[in-house]
């Protein structure tokens, strides 16, 4: 573990709003009788709220390394006893018993966004008690078609202005079909419709981990559409946390789906909605209104040669890269019998054109040591 995991889990970890939010919920249901699981624990900080509320016991958790941290904390704090922390998968982790309380922060920014879905309701399916409860047990996304011209403007209309005398143009397109995950002052989108609920999900019993949907907004001011606006809201205990435009700022940020070229809509007109994304695929959009009609896709945003986006399919049959090949060696050797600086030798002279170095080929097979070996 380094300080630059720790970074990345900063602004969970120290997100007020956030985690007053959850520790009312965890204060709410927690009891002295209570197994509580931290699901994608973290520094687990949700895990040690509930340790701290007076649960009996509290697993965490957490396929990265940072899990160790967390029980240094646990420790730390007088929890040692009390809380366990599991680095692995919950799909790869056996608990000792079931769970009273499932706690996890597993909604994305887009609820579908980063797959997590399924290994909650895994965890939900195998360790849940019966009568046991979700932190979150609900969630929504929240759509609304916004103006958005300084935006649209830096994002995507400045790839056809010169620069250095070069034209970007032909760069255009990617970024189009690109998600916008920024929240900055003076660029605030303004909504063209009232926000919508596209998909309501109850998580105590869904299965769904991808998204086709469709609504109808009625637009109350003629402008020009830049694209919608995505968000969530998750119901924690009896309150419900959102991450939208006019909500308090929380680690989960509104995203923005533009099109290109805007859309001009007027004041009462309806339009028509439809966003898709498989698991693990693309996000798809489309709005129809008295203009025509505008459809983008992130599938789009790849900048990526045919020949590579043909990897892609489905039906594809691949054949290995020396780059591969050398991987596949790498994991022959890892048979518990040769220390990684000889196979490291190994792979600087049999594929010299992929390691510059034995220093980096070295630095190759510690790095799949970390992720796959015991």
């Amino acid at each position: 573990m380094s300080y630059a995991d720790l970074g990345g889990q900063s602004s969970m970890a120290f997100d007020q709003t956030r985690n007053t939010a959850y520790a009312a919920a965890i204060r709410k249901y927690v009891t002295p009788d209570s197994v509580v699981l931290d699901l994608g624990a973290g520094l687990g900080v949700l895990g040690l709220i509930a340790a701290a509320a007076g649960a009996r016991k509290v697993y965490l958790v957490e396929p990265e390394s940072v899990i160790h941290g967390a029980r240094e904390v646990a420790e730390r704090n007088g929890f040692g006893d009390r809380v366990v922390a599991i680095q692995g998968r919950i799909e790869q982790v056996d608990l000792p018993e079931k769970v009273d309380i499932i706690i996890s922060v597993f909604t994305g920014n887009l609820l579908y966004s980063e797959d997590l879905l399924p290994s909650l309701f895994h965890a939900r399916d195998r360790w849940l008690k019966p009568d046991g409860k979700l932190i979150p047990d609900a969630a929504e996304l929240i759509v609304a078609p916004v103006s958005a011209p300084r935006l649209h403007e830096e994002a995507i209309g400045a790839w056809s202005t010169p620069h250095f005398g070069l034209d970007y143009g032909s760069l255009r397109r990617f970024a189009a079909n690109s998600l916008m995950y920024e929240r900055r002052a003076g660029f605030l989108p303004e909504l063209l419709a009232e926000p919508t609920t596209l998909v309501a999900s109850d998580l105590t019993s869904a299965t769904k981990t991808d998204v086709d949907a469709e609504t109808r907004f009625s637009i109350s001011k003629t402008e020009n559409c830049a694209g919608v606006q995505a968000w969530i809201r998750i119901r924690l205990g009896e309150t419900w946390l959102g991450s939208g435009p006019l909500d308090q700022d929380v680690h989960w940020t509104p995203q923005l789906m533009l099109f290109d070229p805007e859309m001009p809509v007027a004041a009462g007109e309806q339009l028509n909605f439809h966003l898709k994304r498989p698991a693990h695929g693309e996000w798809t959009w489309a709005m129809q209104g008295v203009a025509g009609r505008r459809r983008q896709s992130t599938f789009l945003s790849q900048v990526l040669p045919l020949q590579e986006l043909r990897k892609l399919a489905p039906d594809y049959v691949a054949t290995l890269s020396e780059r591969g090949l050398a991987v596949r060696d790498l994991l022959t050797h890892m048979d518990g019998s040769i220390r990684s600086e000889q196979i490291a030798t190994h792979l600087k002279a049999t594929y010299p054109r992929q390691f510059v170095d034995e220093a980096s080929a070295l630095a190759f097979v510690r790095k799949f040591a970390r992720q796959y070996s015991q």
